[in-house]
């Protein structure tokens, strides 16, 4: 089932919005980690948009949508007023669902505009370690002397050119399934195909090279405290059994929910959705018909691939 793309012009940028069902259904929007695409969520799009319409938008520098030019780089905050802009063109509240990055892409908005979610569901998506103030040189050394690199410095259009190919979208595959074993031959068939564009002798990540370049600043917890304080809806926390990206203070992020079910998905890593789409599609299917008690599909999920 191939979704309908649309795309939306944000400030010059155009970003690729993706939709599974109908329009006239309620909306559950879907935001994509880093390095990721929206596509990506396609196997558990198609298990709920008998139901809901999904909506997973390809944030700037991702999938098919637009390339920040020459002399511009990607900001966190970017993605806040990108999403916000985006939730603007739907029916609401919505359902948000938001995996890593995605996840605290989908609780600054929440938090900044609680009257349009109805609800959140976050994948591995408490946001990263904290970082400290001594950071702060050191980030901006690895900031410039990244950006300072000659295929960074380009064009959009050249960007793409410098790129280097992979030679076929089963070398693309391996590639997945060699950063995650656990990724079914299936799943990495379908996110090589979406998530790669065919280029002259073969085949590139669709994201932009420029992403390479780290944040000049640290992620700081007292700088996301006002933002899970400000959730006033019900969240769902799911963190895969075998994440590598979950903080340590984890506990004393969740105290700052005021409406928060917790749980944790055995068997799965970090891309617990790219593993376990139809747990996670059944998970998401009971949270959002009825926020607030926890999903009886949770007591499966995980048992079986």
């Amino acid at each position: 089932m191939h979704p309908v793309t649309n795309f939306l012009s944000i400030r010059g940028l155009e970003l690729a919005v993706h939709r599974w069902g109908s329009a006239d259904r309620p909306v559950l929007l879907f935001i994509h980690g880093f390095l990721d695409h929206g596509k990506a969520f396609a196997p558990m799009a198609e298990l709920l948009c008998d139901r809901w319409q999904i909506v997973a938008p390809d944030m700037r520098g991702h999938g098919e949508s637009g390339w920040v030019g020459q002399g511009g780089n990607y900001h966190f905050a970017d993605y806040y007023d990108d999403l916000r802009l985006i939730v603007e063109q739907l029916r609401g509240p919505v359902g948000l669902i938001g995996h890593s990055m995605g996840g605290m892409i989908a609780t600054g908005v929440a938090a900044l505009f609680p009257e349009k979610i109805r609800a959140l569901m976050l994948l591995d998506g408490m946001g990263p370690p904290n970082g400290s103030a001594s950071e702060g040189l050191p980030r901006l050394q690895q900031f410039v002397e990244t950006l300072a690199k000659q295929d960074l410095q380009l064009s959009p259009a050249q960007r793409r050119h410098a790129r280097k190919a992979l030679p076929s979208l089963a070398a693309a595959a391996a590639r997945l399934q060699a950063a995650n074993p656990r990724l079914s031959p299936a799943i990495a068939a379908r996110l090589a195909e979406t998530g790669t564009e065919a280029v002259v002798g073969g085949f590139c990540w669709r994201h932009d090279p420029l992403h390479r370049v780290p944040s000049a600043r640290p992620f700081r917890v007292d700088e996301a405290v006002d933002l899970w304080r400000g959730l006033t809806m019900p969240v769902l926390s799911i963190y895969a059994e075998h994440s590598n990206w979950c903080p340590p203070d984890l506990d004393e992020r969740y105290a700052l929910i005021e409406q928060l079910v917790c749980r944790q998905l055995p068997g799965a890593g970090h891309n617990l959705h790219h593993e376990f789409p139809q747990q996670l599609a059944a998970v998401a299917a009971q949270w959002f018909e009825a926020p607030g008690p926890c999903p009886s599909a949770l007591d499966d999920a995980g048992a079986t691939r």
